[in-house]
């Protein structure tokens, strides 16, 4: 084997190895990030999730001069509401809306919880995330009554 034949051989290996650094490099770079943002996604319709069911909440209150005591209940007038249902788009904003997994959490299923204070004037109501720290409202601030906790 000659030094031509060498110099040919050893270039075409090193080609190859730079290839697959260059793809491995890319890979570790760009793993995370994609991780990242799907995660950033998902407390994204989480957080849709939460306004959908507050805009609920208020529709339900408008409708029914009460805020509802339970989720349930919640989702009981919606159910037989066929103006609710007709006009989902316009009442809850252009967010998602799915009789069957409403009231659950995107990101592992678990079901959004719902705390209403009744001792105060106005009405006080807590939807939260089971699974993060995200909620709207508050049971104990009124100036805070149907605010997101991450804006």
């Amino acid at each position: 084997m000659n030094i031509d034949q060498r110099n040919r051989i050893a270039s075409i290996v090193l080609i190859i190895v730079i290839i697959v650094l260059g793809v491995w490099l890319y890979d570790t770079i760009t793993g995370p990030w994609k991780e990242v943002q799907a995660e950033r996604a998902e407390t994204e319709r989480v957080r849709e999730n939460l306004l959908a069911i507050n805009d609920a909440i208020r529709y339900f209150n408008d409708r029914e001069n009460r805020f509802p005591p339970s989720l349930d209940s919640l989702m009981i007038v919606l159910r037989d509401d066929n103006f609710f249902l007709a006009n989902t788009d316009s009442l809850l904003r252009n967010r998602r809306f799915d009789l069957d997994t409403f009231l659950e959490s995107p990101r592992t299923g678990n079901r959004f919880e719902y705390a209403l204070n009744d001792t105060t004037r106005p009405h006080l109501y807590l939807i939260s995330d089971p699974d993060t720290d995200d909620h709207v409202g508050t049971l104990t601030r009124v100036t805070d009554r149907g605010a997101p906790s991450w804006r």
